[in-house]
């Protein structure tokens, strides 16, 4: 069953006189969906036309308009100034749609088995997962679920930084849990918390005692410190979050060498000042970026960063890649996105959260076993089930910081969207059962039924899911999805609190109605990530 409003814009189509020079999607564009009051789809293509064609839109809207109301899937069509034609379709496409809906409903073929790899949470191994990566793991996994749902090969990988400094210091600091002294300036930037004590604990014991790890290169120490925290600690907390990745990459992996040779052959590095350089004029920037640092000659993060990129769209041979980080990278993807461009790769688009608050009673809530500016995820999940956060954090914009109401989350009200969303289907399911036991049977098909104003507006918000779907393709605006779930609910709600079912002489029709809305739901919160209840 195609859906309402691509049937209306073949209507449309075909309606138009001449053509215009205008494309089906260009006609498909101009479609939306319009105020209830005035019907259920709106097109603007008269605008484009008259400013095209030298007209005025009411003379371009006649024959189109008389055309349309002429056609037997066009209940209603009418010109509103100053441009806009509002269109009622047939019920019977209305009932058509609802009755194909099913398991898959919101699934298509839009990616045409295009690989993309979208990596993202990727924190340093150097201890446990905090709460600005709970933002990161929900949303990364939900935009992979919706590529997968709309026909890409999808891989989740996690990205380790295992080298480098940041490992030696590891090391260091599991020295210093041991009694070793460091100068000041060291000392001060190690890394502490109990989860230490024990990774020293365990290394000490595989290595033979705590004088023998005290004497040990830090790097050694690190890399093993490194890979004990993945397994005992980040492995486990992404469980928690209900994340699994396809892949762990390393960062050692890609060919540093090769990449900086690619970029001095480009013309896109510099020696200056006893570094190597990006040659900012040359990607668009407004200053050079250093790729190998003088003082210890180490590559930095933005050239490491570089090489992963192009080892994923070259040598794995991705067709599209996207990363996501924390609010610790915000205004870094500019410079990425513009080098990979240069060297021929659009594909690549970075997404940055933002920061998180915690509230609870009103205000700003610090944990009693916070470590210095940061909150472990663990600690977090502690008072918040993961699927309602799921839910919630998959609500916010990326660009925007957020607010988490602790008090809210738990809430039984409308006030709550998690609470608000999932009754929705509860009372579906509470509807059915009441049904079941009163021997009322969902009807095996729509016959000679008319929709009430309620039952058109929750088609219509079904309706939506996989425009939207498809939108998220384009923008990756996770929220849209979940805002769209809420405004489905708020559809249920209203329709639950005003339709009578099982006392209706239709019962049967609004049973069969609920049963699609239900497939509608499950197949949303399947690709959300959040199990739905029959009872609250």
């Amino acid at each position: 069953m195609d859906h309402p409003k691509d049937i209306f814009a073949s209507k449309l189509k075909q309606a138009i006189p001449n053509q215009a020079n205008l494309s089906q999607q260009d006609v498909a564009g101009s479609i939306s969906y319009c105020e209830p009051n005035f019907g259920e789809f709106a097109t603007n293509i008269v605008f484009r036309m008259a400013k095209s064609e030298g007209k005025n839109p009411a003379e371009i809207a006649e024959s189109i308009v008389k055309s349309l109301n002429a056609d037997d899937s066009i209940k209603k069509a009418e010109f509103l100034a100053p441009g806009f034609i509002n269109v009622t379709l047939d019920q019977q496409i209305w009932l058509d749609y609802l009755a194909s809906i099913n398991d898959k409903f919101g699934q298509s073929k839009l990616g045409g088995g295009k690989s993309i790899q979208i990596e993202f949470i990727s924190a340093n191994p150097t201890g446990p997962l905090v709460l600005t990566n709970a933002w990161q793991g929900y949303y990364g996994d939900i935009l992979s679920s919706i590529y997968d749902s709309q026909g890409y090969k999808v891989e989740r990988e996690y990205y380790l930084n295992d080298g480098g400094n940041q490992v030696a210091s590891l090391g260091r600091a599991i020295q210093q849990a041991l009694g070793v002294e460091f100068e000041a300036e060291i000392s001060e930037n190690l890394y502490r918390g109990d989860y230490i004590n024990s990774v020293a604990a365990a290394i000490s014991s595989e290595m033979g005692g705590d004088d023998k790890l005290k004497q040990s290169d830090p790097a050694i120490i690190g890399k093993r410190a490194a890979e004990i925290i993945v397994e005992d600690y980040i492995k486990p907390d992404l469980d928690r979050l209900g994340v699994k990745f396809d892949s762990l990459y390393s960062e050692t992996k890609p060919d540093i060498q090769k990449v900086l040779k690619r970029l001095s052959e480009a013309g896109l590095s510099k020696q200056k000042d006893g570094a190597t350089w990006l040659d900012g004029a040359k990607v668009g920037l407004k200053q050079d970026e250093v790729l190998v640092r003088s003082y210890d000659n180490e590559y930095t993060y933005f050239l490491k960063d570089i090489a992963y990129q192009l080892e994923r769209l070259e040598e794995r041979g991705f067709d599209s890649s996207i990363t996501i980080v924390g609010p610790d990278h915000h205004g870094q993807a500019i410079r990425l996105v513009n080098t990979l461009k240069v060297l021929g790769h659009e594909g690549f688009k970075e997404i940055s959260t933002q920061t998180i608050r915690l509230i609870k009673d009103g205000k700003e809530f610090k944990m009693s076993k916070r470590k210095g500016n940061y909150i472990l995820l663990d600690e977090f999940l502690d008072m918040v089930p993961t699927e309602a956060a799921r839910f919630y954090f998959a609500m916010r914009d990326t660009n925007t910081h957020m607010d988490f109401d602790i008090d809210l989350i738990k809430e039984h009200s409308s006030k709550n969207p998690v609470y608000y969303s999932l009754y929705a289907y509860a009372r579906a399911c509470s509807i059915q059962n009441k049904a079941k036991e009163q021997g009322i049977e969902s009807a095996k098909a729509f016959k000679s039924y008319s929709l009430s104003p309620q039952e058109k507006k929750l088609s219509l918000e079904i309706s939506k899911t996989p425009l939207v779907l498809a939108e998220i393709i384009e923008n990756q605006k996770v929220h849209q999805l979940v805002h769209q779930t809420f405004e489905l609910a708020k559809a249920f709600h209203e329709y639950y609190e005003s339709e009578r079912v099982l006392t209706s002489l239709n019962a049967t029709q609004k049973l069969k109605i609920i049963e699609h809305f239900k497939m509608a739901y499950e197949a949303i919160f399947a690709i959300i990530g959040v199990s739905l209840l029959e009872r609250m």
